[in-house]
């Protein structure tokens, strides 16, 4: 029940028709929503709609995280069960922080490079969130600059996701309800 509750909130909204419930009963966005996401948030740039397309970034990079979660970070998905369990939101940006780290300890990316860009880009995307979309208190310069790191991170990880919805998730390109 839950995982089509969560599927029919991403899709109300965020207004994709393609999500991915995964193994642990959680919905998440589909790599080929994210894409399109990525697109929307470009477009919002070009308009200098710097406020929404800093919300879009985060989002995406939100949903990048607990995506990886459900492979990479079990100890964090333990966590997100417990408190799922106990009625409380199931995700805090804490717990996000959390997954990164084990992500990037569980992953094992050939080149240590690429966990500085994962991390770098969840913390630009952090930032954006925090400092562009809610206070209002960044620059089209220094959004600019941490969308350049956002984007680092999707390009890392767009095949991994791809990868992993073949192999674990059910896409469902219309909801269930």
């Amino acid at each position: 029940m839950y995982a089509y509750y969560n599927l029919k909130a991403l899709i109300d909204r965020y207004g994709s028709h393609t999500a991915v419930i995964y193994p642990s009963g959680y919905s998440r966005l589909s790599s080929e929503s994210l894409a399109e996401m990525e697109k929307e948030a470009e477009e919002m740039l070009e308009k200098q709609n710097y406020i929404q397309a800093c919300e879009k970034y985060y989002k995406i990079s939100e949903e990048i995280v607990k995506a990886l979660s459900e492979h990479y970070a079990p100890r964090v998905m333990a966590e997100v069960f417990r408190r799922t369990k106990e009625g409380k939101t199931p995700w805090t940006i804490l717990l996000l922080n959390k997954a990164v780290d084990e992500i990037i300890e569980n992953i094992k990316w050939k080149d240590t490079a690429f966990e500085s860009i994962f991390r770098d880009g969840w913390i630009a995307a952090v930032a954006l969130h925090r400092w562009g979309f809610h206070d209002f208190e960044l620059t089209p310069s220094s959004i600019m600059h941490e969308v350049k790191k956002v984007r680092g991170m999707i390009k890392l990880v767009e095949g991994i996701l791809r990868r992993l919805e073949g192999h674990s998730g059910t896409t469902v390109s219309q909801a269930p309800f």
